[in-house]
């Protein structure tokens, strides 16, 4: 019986690190653009920042780890 793995699961462990460590940087550098804005008195919302790093990141792990050969 073939069971269906996991996206990830065919990744190596580099490109697993690799996405892993990407998506610290993402997190980072949206705790600090929620941080900046309302400090540095930015007249946006965060939001504006974060809601398309997000979503564009999430689009990029799923299409990277679906297609990958």
């Amino acid at each position: 019986m073939n069971l269906p793995s996991h996206p990830l699961a065919r990744l190596s462990r580099f490109e697993r690190r690799f996405l892993g460590i990407a998506w610290l940087v993402i997190v980072a550098k949206c705790f600090v653009v929620g941080w900046a804005i309302p400090h540095y008195h930015v007249p946006i919302t965060p939001a504006i920042i974060i809601g398309p790093t997000l979503f564009f990141a999430g689009l990029v792990t799923v299409l990277w780890t679906t297609h990958h050969e």
